[in-house]
């Protein structure tokens, strides 16, 4: 079966938008044509909806419409997991392990000062403030996606800000409550 007609739908549109060059921009395909190129056009009005109709088939410029291209976001690039070290395996830890934070019994009910978190940057004992609470992280630095250096970029200092920029939809009081140490004391002024 032949079809010599070349019918396309395309969206409805209030109206078309010209540049300086001359070039007009069909706004619902992304194409542009020259003006002088411009495939015929019939407008056509039913009960109070107009609309164009553009027959490209005749056109020269059917051949030669250009698309117009977009960007798409640059991906972070993600760390692979040993094996054991997936999110999963990080629940059931905090589900099973009693002391990820290190406390040994201490509560952690108890105020820290930004002095004592800083203290804090060896191996077992790697202690950030996030949201105004101090985290032992080591327990956690296998288990992120991003990898140890990434979460190495927090330990010793008040990440809240780092945080909210790449998990702000993460909800790291849950993810991290077994690894609460106490909440950061304010009221000292900070040097």
């Amino acid at each position: 079966m032949e079809n010599d007609n070349d019918f396309t739908f395309c969206r409805v549109q209030k109206n078309q938008s010209s540049d300086a060059d001359g070039s007009v921009e069909n706004q619902s395909s992304g194409f542009l044509w020259k003006q002088d190129e411009l495939p015929s056009k019939t407008n056509k009005t039913v009960g109070f909806l107009s609309y164009n109709v553009i027959d490209a088939s005749s056109s020269s410029a059917a051949g030669t419409s250009v698309k117009v291209a977009s960007r798409k976001p640059a991906s972070r690039a993600k760390v692979p997991f040993e094996k054991g070290y997936s999110q999963v395996d990080w629940l059931r830890l905090t589900q099973t392990h009693p002391d990820l934070a290190g406390l040994k019994g201490q509560s952690n009910k108890r105020l820290i000062t930004m002095d004592e978190v800083k203290q804090h940057q060896s191996e077992g004992s790697m202690w950030t403030v996030l949201k105004g609470r101090v985290y032992n992280l080591s327990p956690y630095m296998k288990f992120h996606p991003g990898g140890v250096d990434m979460l190495m970029k927090a330990v010793g200092k008040d990440c809240t800000a780092l945080f909210n920029k790449y998990h702000a939809w993460v909800n790291a009081e849950f993810l991290l409550e077994k690894c609460l140490v106490g909440t950061l004391d304010d009221s000292r002024p900070r040097q």
